[in-house]
């Protein structure tokens, strides 16, 4: 047996009934999750105005542009926020070591599992999914936009993080090498924290896309469930902090570039330029219960 003792008894927390349910598809024991996003969805307000919203193929557009301009953007001189991110990210582990034993002190187990869970990929994917096919079906683009907006800043962060973890070579807490142990390409996966990537990616489209109290309780959701990979020994305090600044900051770009896009498109269909308004022109509806296309004049 690779684990004894107490060891053996810290991975089998990861075995639990949600991971041998997950494989098996969406269950019941899932449910929580998703009815906290159902729950969220309903706090938050509607817009206005459905501007859009029988366009649901902007989605596609957004997905290529998407994917095409991240390599680019990753490798631009980072901002000083970003900056000041990093720095901060430097300075926490060279503490890592004394907080996260602080941290190791709240250790209250099985609550600390419950909050993990808003930050593991695989139990959040399917969840944002169906939170984002839901939006569909309701004529809110702001709602619509902000679910696409963090399924796809969760797939596009843990690529980042996923592949840094690689790079670094970090071990974790639990297996005794010291907050100090960097072998790069070594397996060790320690350096950035997953879950706060996952975590923070996901949640932060909400507060840039509705100013209510509801969107700014997810970021301590986020918080939350980050820190809760310190107390269970799966992260350092810097790992969670770099993960946190990677999930954000993806969401952040990814925000920007979806709200311009919609901008650009009312400002463009409210101020037609002179040959777009002497042409017909037919743009195709597919949405929920409609299927044609629209003649403009």
């Amino acid at each position: 047996m690779l684990f004894r003792g107490r060891w053996a008894e810290l991975i089998s927390i990861r075995t639990t009934p949600f991971r041998a349910k997950l494989r098996a598809g969406i269950r019941l024991s899932r449910s929580p999750l998703l009815a906290s996003f159902i729950a969220f969805g309903m706090i938050l307000p509607g817009s206005a105005e459905a501007q859009f919203s029988d366009d649901p193929l902007r989605f596609a557009g957004w997905l290529v542009s998407d994917f095409r301009d991240f390599p680019g953007a990753i490798l631009r001189p980072p901002s000083p926020l970003f900056g000041g991110g990093l720095l901060a990210v430097g300075l926490t582990s060279r503490q890592d070591a004394q907080w996260a034993g602080s941290m190791q002190k709240w250790h209250r187990r099985e609550a600390w599992r419950v909050v993990e869970e808003f930050g593991d990929a695989n139990a959040m994917r399917p969840a944002t999914i169906l939170v984002f096919v839901g939006s569909l079906f309701q004529d809110d683009h702001r709602f619509q936009d902000a679910a696409f907006t963090g399924l796809e800043s969760l797939i596009l962060a843990n690529v980042l993080a996923n592949a840094l973890k690689g790079a670094a070579g970090r071990s974790r807490p639990w297996q005794e090498d010291g907050a100090d142990d960097w072998a790069p390409f070594s397996g060790k996966t320690s350096f950035p924290s997953g879950h706060a990537t996952t975590a923070f990616a996901l949640m932060t489209p909400w507060v840039l896309y509705f100013d209510h109290p509801a969107a700014w309780l997810t970021i301590g959701v986020a918080t939350v469930s980050s820190l809760s990979r310190v107390t269970l020994r799966f992260h350092w305090p810097s790992d969670v902090l770099a993960g946190a600044l990677i999930g954000s900051s993806v969401s952040i770009w990814l925000s920007r570039r979806h709200k311009r896009s919609m901008n650009q498109g009312l400002a463009s269909s409210l101020n037609p330029t002179p040959d777009e308004s002497s042409r017909i022109r037919t743009t195709p509806i597919v949405a929920p219960g409609q299927l044609g296309f629209r003649m403009t004049f």
